[in-house]
């Protein structure tokens, strides 16, 4: 199956139940396999404004994810077709790779993944298509994508969040896997292009 018949289809399977939980909900530690999507790159899906799709690295855990829905309701699953699904969590494996947290300027678009519904690509088990939810803020948001370069939050569509809402995560994790200090680090001014 070519590249852009996978995600066709994943479209197609996505777009009818998205998994996204709702912001409210209490933060929950899962041992599974997640998709992980701190610095993933999306597009608007095709016909809904409301979703992107965006390229999630798929990983497998003992402890340290956090997500907002229970753990049961979010497991990963194959059905009889043998597609597989995961959901997205958010975790600090990228900032253990030397990823950075960047700011990006209010009004520009982003993606919100966290607990988003994903289709493992069954050529590449890696990699997964998250169903996200499409944003528009009026505030400032951060995302690990973009490699430090402004220019990116305008001109890519990223996975992100708030400063606001991450900064618990970040608490939660560091504070269950026992770190002395967080291993998050943040781009600076002198690093935008």
């Amino acid at each position: 199956m070519g590249k852009w018949a996978f995600v066709a289809l994943v479209v197609a399977v996505l777009l009818g139940s998205s998994g996204i939980a709702s912001a409210q909900d209490k933060p929950l530690i899962c041992d599974q396999q997640f998709a992980l999507c701190t610095s993933a790159s999306c597009v608007p899906s095709p016909g809904n404004p409301k979703v992107a799709l965006c390229t999630c690295d798929v990983w497998d855990t003992k402890g340290g994810t956090i997500g907002v829905a229970s753990c049961d309701a979010i497991k990963p699953s194959t059905d009889a077709n043998g597609w597989r699904t995961v959901y997205s969590y958010f975790a600090l494996t990228q900032s253990y790779q030397g990823k950075r947290v960047m700011k990006c300027a209010a009004g520009t678009p982003w993606a919100e993944c966290l607990n988003a519904k994903c289709t493992v690509d069954p050529a590449n088990p890696s990699k997964a298509i998250c169903a996200c939810e499409t944003m528009f803020q009026t505030g400032e948001w951060v995302t690990w994508a973009g490699n430090c370069n402004t220019q990116s939050c305008s001109k890519g569509f990223l996975n992100g969040t708030t400063l606001a809402a991450v900064s618990p995560g970040i608490d939660i994790l560091t504070k269950d896997l026992n770190l002395k200090k967080s291993p998050v680090n943040y781009c600076s001014p002198g690093d935008a292009r």
